[in-house]
């Protein structure tokens, strides 16, 4: 369960690396970027790097109240 959950954050922390680098790379292309993708991309990496930040921990938690 501990190996699943931490293979889901580190999918989770790639995904959002990578729309991270879409938004970088669309504000750097000569046709710009849309305002409204570009807020929502960087609002689903912060929430992807949240849920594999609390993915990560979860287990460990447990193990230091118990």
């Amino acid at each position: 369960m501990l190996i699943a959950l931490r293979a889901i954050a580190v999918l989770f922390v790639a995904i959002g690396l990578f729309l991270i680098y879409a938004v970088i790379h669309a504000l750097t292309s000569a046709g710009g970027a849309r305002a409204g993708v570009a807020i929502g991309y960087v609002i689903g990496a912060a929430l992807l790097g949240f849920l594999a930040f609390r993915l990560w921990a979860f287990r460990s938690g447990r193990r230091a109240a118990a």
